[in-house]
């Protein structure tokens, strides 16, 4: 005899680290690292790739999402992970609806964080 079980359907969506998790040196850290478009630094170390997100869980609310959001984002996980950098950064806004983060507009960025 077969016994089904409900399947659970987990909707996963991404979001920026809170700051309140952050020591005092890590939020001065967070403030003060570079994002680079490029890669400056062509002998440092990468440590992993970041991501950062704005997005607008609601539509019917102004889409106020933004670049500067998801940057923070990327330099709050970088930080959290020990990086001095993060390098061959780009950034995208959806202007659609993003089912994977759950988001009617988003701007993701993505980049790579490196240890010099």
């Amino acid at each position: 005899m077969s016994v089904l079980k409900p399947l659970l359907v987990l909707t996963a969506c991404m979001s920026n680290p809170r700051i309140d998790d952050l020591s005092s040196a890590q939020r001065a850290k967070a403030a003060s690292i570079q994002v680079h478009a490029d890669n400056p630094y062509p002998q440092a170390r990468v440590l992993q790739t970041v991501t950062g997100l704005s997005c607008n869980r609601n539509a019917n609310q102004r889409q106020d999402v933004s670049r500067d959001e998801a940057l923070e984002g990327i330099k709050i996980k970088a930080t959290m992970i020990g990086a001095d950098a993060v390098v061959n950064n780009i950034c995208q806004k959806n202007s659609d609806t993003d089912w994977t983060n759950n988001c009617w507009a988003s701007v993701k960025c993505i980049g790579d964080a490196v240890k010099l």
